[in-house]
């Protein structure tokens, strides 16, 4: 497991300009194990993120958590230099996911990229002057979802929604979800769908996932979510579906046509508390479907797959409901009200 994270660690920095693939390379295997960003900023020091929070790069390939005369310095001809290699020396073959702000490379790493907006016809369709890059190593965690399917899926598969702050752990716990789901937890191997539009959970390079996804797994890899749910209940009768960083309505729409077909979910989103779960009018629809049993809320800020609670769906939706009533009172009608009456009746 150790040995796996240094090396996933290593093929990251691989991407990187030389002289501070070299550096990188050169830190030790414990800091290695534990580092889960490399943040590069044009003329400012290279920082790592990881469980200990942050570090800077220093020029003997240690780390440290203040900023010193040793620490190392990015420049622009550097960051230049590493975009053009994450892109694989074909910046035009990552022409649909730079707009979007990132590029997903070999391994399940992804960098998120920072410059000035090219528009045509009113839409993003490049990135110029690249001002930063945050690589995220892509790690896994054969323990992630022990817990989580441990206390829910020991006796069926359920629908779930698991939340969380960035670097919460909610793709590798995701993951390993579908590891355990698709490879015979509990003697089940259950039919699963991934639908891996960022190439983050399976890591698809020349047909063959760099993670394991168990041996019930199918792949749809780099299709829009919204997309490859529809082509996955078409055409590979799945158990359940799993896809990470669910946002836009058109992938709502999908999943709700998923979830009127009776299969079940497993989706991530992006909130750090209760509030934030209920403010989300893209979670509001999920849940108001009534086919979603658990929402999961990972901890942030330490180390990730961490659970900081579990709600039932009922229990959120009830606090929807009464805001929607509440909502409701000043319109002269009262037709939201009488909706969410026979919603909750459909409920119960």
């Amino acid at each position: 497991m150790e040995d796996r994270s240094i090396k996933r660690f290593d093929s990251a920095a691989a991407n990187i300009t030389p002289r501070i693939q070299k550096l990188l390379m050169g830190i030790s295997s414990e800091d290695k194990e534990n580092i889960w960003e490399i943040r590069m900023r044009n003329n400012a020091p290279v920082i790592l993120f990881g469980s200990g929070g942050v570090y800077f790069l220093n020029s003997n390939s240690r780390l440290s958590r203040l900023y010193s005369e040793n620490s190392v310095i990015m420049n622009s001809a550097e960051i230049n230099d590493t975009f053009t290699r994450l892109c694989g020396y074909s910046v035009h073959s990552h022409a649909e996911t730079i707009p979007d702000g990132y590029i997903s490379i070999e391994g399940g790493h992804r960098a998120g990229i920072c410059g000035t907006a090219v528009f045509t016809n009113g839409e993003i369709t490049s990135v110029r002057d690249i001002a930063s890059i945050n690589l995220r190593i892509a790690r896994e965690n054969t323990q992630a979802s022990k817990q989580l399917c441990d206390l829910l899926f020991s006796d069926c598969l359920r629908s779930i929604i698991i939340a969380g702050p960035p670097t919460s752990g909610k793709t590798t716990m995701l993951r390993d979800l579908t590891r355990r789901l698709s490879g015979g937890f509990c003697g089940c191997y259950y039919k699963t769908v991934v639908i891996d539009e960022r190439g983050e959970i399976a890591a698809v390079h020349r047909g063959n996932s760099g993670n394991d996804l168990g041996f019930n797994c199918d792949v749809l890899s780099a299709y829009p979510k919204g997309k490859g749910i529809l082509t996955a209940l078409r055409s590979l009768s799945p158990e359940i579906i799993i896809c990470d960083e669910v946002g836009g309505m058109d992938e709502i729409d999908a999943i709700v046509s998923g979830l009127n077909s009776g299969v079940k979910f497993a989706v991530s989103v992006h909130a750090s508390s209760r509030e934030e779960l209920l403010s989300r009018p893209q979670l509001r629809k999920l849940l108001l479907t009534f086919a979603f049993e658990d929402v999961v809320l990972l901890k942030g800020g330490g180390a990730p797959c961490v659970i900081s609670k579990i709600f039932r769906a009922g229990e959120l939706l009830d606090e929807i409901g009464r805001d929607i009533v509440c909502y409701a009172g000043s319109e002269p009608d009262g037709s939201v009200s009488q909706a969410w009456n026979g919603a909750a009746g459909k409920r119960a």
